[in-house]
Parts: structure tokens; sequence; C-alpha cells
């Protein structure tokens, strides 16, 4: 029982970080939360994700190869497919979340629901981010359903031998496109930068700002890992 309530924190706290998101209809705003997000991300995948697809597997450390030359490779015909990859391969983490919270998960405590806060706020976030190409509510919907993932890892046995090979190509994967979707979203605004003449001085949007944001990301994702 305990369990499944660390199970139900992680969930909702990735329901609301998209709800954040959903609900956030400046641009500025979004284009913040999409780079708190992406660093986010990319500290998760080295953090996390990485560690638990890699122990007691290093074919892992192949696979997560794989999973970023396939994502170098796809980017040359169609940036669609690399941001679908990567949010599946977020549902694919939830999933062996819920399987990890259910055997190596001790009670709720304070401390860890702030570290489901932290860790899972973020990355409801990043869901939604990704998938810029669909309409808010169709966004917002799949990144609700991604959340919900995590009580059917937790619900379904699921063998390692299954869920660590996915994990590492998922983290391949995670790992170059939103490291490649932060660079071209700060590499923008350094562009920016150079024309004064769109520079908004009104939100003082630029490199320097979504940098900082990235690392925040990052740092938050250090600290989660630390305390869930």
């Amino acid at each position: 029982m305990e369990n499944y309530l660390v199970v139900a924190a992680f969930v909702i706290a990735e329901f609301l970080g998209a709800l954040i998101y959903f609900k956030t209809e400046d641009s500025v705003k979004r284009t913040l939360l999409t780079c708190l997000g992406l660093g986010f991300a990319i500290a998760v995948v080295l953090l996390d994700i990485i560690p638990d697809a890699t122990e007691d597997f290093s074919a892992g450390y192949w696979l997560i190869v794989i999973g970023f030359i396939a994502m170098v490779v796809a980017g040359f015909y169609t940036k669609s497919v690399g941001k679908y990859s990567a949010v599946l391969g977020l549902a694919i983490h939830n999933i062996a979340e819920g399987v990890i919270i259910t055997t190596e998960f001790g009670p709720i405590s304070p401390i860890l629901a702030v570290g489901a806060i932290l860790h899972k706020l973020p990355e409801g976030m990043v869901s939604f981010s990704l998938l810029d190409e669909l309409e808010d509510k169709t966004r917002f919907a799949i990144a609700a359903l991604i959340a919900l993932l995590i009580p059917v890892g937790a619900i379904v046995p699921i063998s390692d031998s299954i869920t660590k090979p996915l994990m590492a190509l998922s983290a391949g994967v995670i790992l170059y496109v939103v490291g490649n979707l932060l660079i071209t979203i700060i590499s923008k605004y350094y562009v920016t930068e150079i024309d004064k003449g769109k520079l908004s001085k009104k939100h003082d949007l630029n490199i320097t700002t979504l940098s900082s944001v990235a690392v925040f990301g990052a740092v938050i994702a250090w600290i989660s890992c630390l305390m869930a």
C-alpha cells in the first residue's frame, strides 16, 4: 500500500508538470519552461536512466550509443521522428520507474514526496514541450497518459531483461533529441541577440537566461535523484 502512495505521488507530480505547461499561454514563459525541462531531462538521463539501465547489464552502453546514432541519422530526414521517439523513451522510463518503485522504494516520507515532485514535475513539462506539433489539448492528454504508465509498471510484472535494454536504447534517443532541441532553442536566441532590432527588451530573453534556466533544471534533477 505504501509503495502505491509513492506511485500516486509520482503520477500527480508529472501530471501537474504537464498542467502547468498547458495553462501557460505566454510564449516567453513556455520557452523558459521548455529549457528548464530539457536541462532537467539531460541530467535525468545521465544520473538516473543510464545507471538503472546499465546496472548488471554492460551491453546497455552499446544500446545507448545505437539509440543516439539512430536519432542522428533520423534527424537528416525529419525532426518529428526524434521528438516522438523521445516521448516514447520517457514512456518506457515511466514503466520501468513503476517497477523500481514497487521493488526498491520504502514507505513514503516528506523527503521522498518532495523528491517525487522535483523529479516528475519537470518530466511532465518535457513530454508536453516535445509534442509541439500537436494541439495543446492533445499534448496534455498524451502527457497525462505517459504519467499513468508509472502505475502500469507497478502493477504489471515486467522482467529486467525487457526493461533494461529498452531503457538503454531510450536513454540514447532522449539524450540526443533533448540535447539537440536545447541547443537549437539557445542558438536561436543567440542569433536574435546579434540582430538587436529583434531582441525583446521587455523580456530580455537571451542566451544567458536560457542557459541558466537549463542549468537550473539540471540541478533540480540532481537534487531529486538524491532525494527520491
